[in-house]
């Protein structure tokens, strides 16, 4: 029977490689079940038959699964955290979960990480079952990374982990796939506050004090560029009946002359530490606003039924997707890129454009301008050319409000006038 060690004793031993910050205070309050299985039996011969892997792999995971059983101290370590990495995402819990290996294990330590998000599996979905929400929701979201790391582990000898933080929302079934998207759990805290008019439901946000940004309102030293005569600072000055704020235009970008608000009309809609799930594109057709909203629809109600206890304000999402810049190279009567971009409240980040260059051209590095790239789709032509003439895209993250999903596929906050504006500002910098 396995007994539990004091926190620094238990680290001191096992000599972890990485572990997250704040999970002493948490250790304090775990109580250590004696189960006889890191992973239950039952649940290695589903998978090893499911996947008919080879007997010597069965082996290398069984022997891995029992260097760490047998030790007094990694063990119930081991299952403090499984049982804290199984609650962490509903928890919205800010400690960062990424491959750990620890010293201790002087056999198979190169499987910890991949043993440990695997005994997460079983009691993530007895979780879900105690909340009563249907096996089809979620008994087949831990195999999309574990077939590939199974197919990793059998053909290259390689069981490390890509990717810890992504494949551990799938291995604690802490994310659903809803219809054509996936949802889970995100508490806000980017810098700005939404606010809505009491009577005619118009949504703005507004930029906290204290930022920089260049005068085509993008954040001042994105993708290195700089504008150093046109910048500008955001400003909050906050009475007790109205408050002056730079607005976030819902086209991607802060505009440069502050707005007033009077608090008497406008009330706060999403302020830091408000809950959202934060939506994920798998890759594939159907990217639409209509599919969009239904995966919004089926969400919300998910969460209402079966996570009361999240109070769920909407929806947040980043991606290189949402860069409006994209609608300048893009057909925008035909382009679902630009028509679901349309339906958010979108706004700047502190990203550059790795993503888009990889997703475009095949290679965040990739530079059309400098290197003789094979461009072959019109997008890739498109944005190269876009790009040869200074001008750099960048990922923007978005909002959905609950209240505003019923005008989802009706531009629920951008104006034409919005888009106007982002036309007159859009590499005024340049």
């Amino acid at each position: 029977m396995s007994t539990l060690s004091d926190f620094n004793e238990a680290i001191s031993y096992c000599e972890f490689d990485y572990l997250p910050e704040g999970i002493e205070e948490k250790y304090k309050h775990f109580e250590l079940k004696n189960k006889s299985a890191l992973i239950s039996h039952h649940f290695l011969h589903e998978i090893f038959g499911k996947y008919q892997l080879p007997e010597a792999t069965q082996q290398y995971l069984l022997n891995g699964i029992e260097a760490i059983e047998q030790d007094s101290i990694l063990y119930p370590f081991t299952s403090f955290l499984v049982e804290d990495m199984c609650s962490a995402r509903n928890r919205c819990d800010i400690d960062f979960y990424t491959n750990m290996t620890p010293g201790c294990m002087k056999s198979y330590g190169e499987l910890y990480s991949f043993l440990l998000l695997l005994a997460c599996v079983t009691p993530s979905m007895e979780m879900l079952a105690a909340r009563g929400i249907p096996k089809s929701y979620y008994e087949d979201i831990p195999h999309q990374p574990l077939k590939l790391q199974l197919d990793k582990i059998v053909q290259h000898n390689d069981a490390s982990v890509h990717d810890f933080a992504w494949v551990m929302n799938f291995y604690t079934c802490s994310i659903f796939l809803l219809d054509r998207f996936l949802f889970i759990p995100y508490q806000f805290d980017d810098h700005f506050t939404m606010y809505r008019h009491v009577q005619t439901q118009e949504v703005v946000a507004l930029r906290h004090a204290g930022e920089q940004f260049r005068s085509d309102g993008q954040k001042e030293g994105i993708n290195g560029v700089y504008d150093r005569n046109q910048s500008f600072t955001s400003i909050w000055n906050e009475s007790e009946k109205s408050i002056t704020a730079n607005r976030i235009n819902p086209m991607g970008f802060v505009e440069k002359e502050p707005i007033t608000l009077d608090k008497s009309h406008w009330k706060p809609a999403l302020i830091k530490g408000d809950i959202l799930l934060a939506l994920h594109i798998p890759s594939g057709p159907g990217y639409t606003p209509d599919r969009l909203k239904t995966s919004m629809k089926l969400a919300i109600e998910l969460y209402r039924r079966y996570f009361p206890e999240l109070s769920i304000q909407g929806f947040w999402s980043a991606s290189w997707l949402y860069d409006s810049r994209l609608s300048l190279v893009l057909d925008n009567e035909t382009s679902n890129i630009v028509k679901v971009q349309r339906q958010f409240y979108n706004y700047p980040t502190d990203e550059g454009d790795k993503m888009i260059r990889y997703e475009i051209f095949g290679d965040g590095d990739a530079d059309p301008v400098r290197d003789q790239l094979e461009l072959t789709t019109s997008l890739q032509k498109a944005a190269a050319e876009y790009m040869k003439k200074g001008a750099r895209f960048n990922s923007l993250s978005m909002i959905v409000l609950k209240e505003d999903l019923v005008k989802m596929g009706h531009m629920p906050y951008i104006t034409t006038e919005d888009v106007q504006k982002f036309y007159s500002t859009v590499d005024t910098h340049l």
